[in-house]
């Protein structure tokens, strides 16, 4: 944009020392609004008070917003009485009547009302920044934890410097009903995807398959093959291409990998994690290996693992590989923030921030929970929401919760179990119950009519 040559503009070229921009940005919203333009609103866009370096400025403009808030005009008279009646004046300095006159007397247009307050942001942004470097410096040298954590918190608090949004994330009617429908036609078209599928298409019928954002929490009792499922869901999807990342802190690598090397070779896992592998289960086995390793499959098996620790290794994976899906397993065993708090807000936060990561990344995220014994004490054996361990936050922070139950009536020795699919919750779709088999032998669930 242009800028008018009797202008006197001073570039921030230190982020601590921006008061002549600061104060030519107050100018040009004060002159706009005597005039009847859009400056005041174009800045309030970009900026708010907090984005000023210098105390005054960030008074002034809050009584700014204040009186737009009620419909006043903003002028050198109002914000002057504005001031005064909030006890605000003195910040200005021991006139401030000709202070505001001053600064009005800056700007002959508001054409650079936008400009100025890019400059101002762009200011703010890199005095967090360099807060952030200072408190990152003080947590290094103080903090007795692992190096690990350590490096865990450091990079949530550099993300939290640059995840605060000012004014501006607004959207008017006509632009949210333009990206939505070119978001159905892109669909539809086949240039971008909807959900990411599962690779169980009666389950992926019902939810749409996994969105980007959003929290699906596959809960079950133990020994009912959530771990098989949720292996199952991240290597359909890596086997098509979308690099997932699996999040296991209950099993060992080790024994992750006889998981799926059994899964998809088709090779019982018994004769896996015992070595005795004949000629053709060995043949078979090294050849779904070989294919496996070629996938975007990426596992991570440390612990404990905390929920900043895990947003760490999940921005850099995105950062890194562009991960379109992440599993953990399961929710129940991630560190709490705060030990000593009881354990339903323990695992209430805990839910909270992985439905924050699942936004802040734009990746979908399944997190495995365990339920309580209450669903075993039922004529029918079927869990509810209600039924979710330690927390009702769970159900409250998913946007899709599934719950596993297996049927009754089938005997503990048979190599396929039939398990119902229960989607109890889906926040923006339907809900319902599928049935799919699960191939004990091989850990593989399979959808219902080919597993039988």
């Amino acid at each position: 944009m242009s800028r008018p040559d009797d202008i006197c503009y001073i570039a921030p070229t230190d982020p601590d020392r921006v008061d002549d921009v600061e104060r030519q940005l107050l100018g040009a919203c004060l002159w706009s609004d005597q005039h009847d333009t859009s400056g005041f609103d174009e800045a309030a866009e970009v900026v708010a008070p907090d984005d000023f370096g210098v105390h005054a400025h960030r008074v002034v403009f809050r009584a700014m917003l204040e009186l737009r808030a009620t419909n006043a005009p903003v002028n050198a008279v109002t914000i002057f009485g504005r001031l005064r009646a909030t006890g605000a004046a003195s910040e200005l300095g021991p006139e401030p009547g000709v202070w505001i006159g001053d600064t009005v007397t800056l700007q002959g247009s508001d054409l650079n009302a936008r400009y100025y307050a890019n400059q101002v942001r762009e200011a703010s942004r890199k005095r967090r920044l360099k807060r952030a470097i200072a408190e990152m410096s003080a947590v290094a040298a103080r903090s007795p934890r692992p190096a690990a954590d350590v490096l865990a918190d450091c990079e949530q608090i550099l993300f939290d410097a640059g995840d605060v949004d000012g004014a501006g994330t607004q959207c008017s009617a006509s632009a949210l009903v333009s990206e939505a429908l070119d978001h159905i036609d892109r669909v539809a078209s086949g240039l971008e995807p909807g959900g990411l599928p599962t690779g169980y298409a009666d389950l992926d019928a019902i939810t749409g398959g996994l969105v980007p954002g959003e929290v699906t929490v596959l809960a079950a009792r133990p020994s009912t093959g959530k771990t098989a499922l949720a292996l199952g869901i991240a290597t359909n999807a890596t086997r098509g291409g979308a690099p997932a990342l699996f999040v296991s802190l209950e099993m060992g690598r080790r024994s992750i990998m006889q998981r799926i090397l059994s899964m998809r070779s088709g090779v019982r896992l018994d004769p896996i994690k015992r070595g005795t592998l004949n000629s053709d289960q060995a043949g078979r086995v090294d050849a779904a290996a070989r294919a496996f390793a070629k996938e975007p499959f990426f596992l991570e098996e440390a612990t404990p693992m905390s929920a900043a620790r895990l947003a760490a290794i999940v921005r850099r994976g995105v950062r890194r590989h562009g991960l379109k899906l992440v599993v953990v397993d399961y929710l129940q065993l991630m560190e709490p923030e705060d030990t000593k708090a009881p354990k339903v807000h323990q695992i209430g936060l805990l839910s909270r921030r992985l439905k924050e990561l699942a936004r802040s990344c734009a990746v979908p995220i399944v997190v495995l929970a365990q339920l309580n014994r209450a669903c075993e004490d039922r004529p029918d054996g079927k869990p509810r929401l209600s039924d979710l361990r330690d927390s009702g936050e769970i159900e409250q922070d998913a946007d899709v919760c599934i719950l596993l139950s297996r049927q009754r009536g089938q005997q503990d020795a048979n190599d396929v179990w039939l398990i119902d699919a229960d989607v109890a919750k889906s926040r923006n779709g339907a809900t319902g119950e599928v049935t799919l088999a699960y191939r004990r032998p091989v850990v593989r669930f399979e959808n219902a009519a080919v597993g039988c």
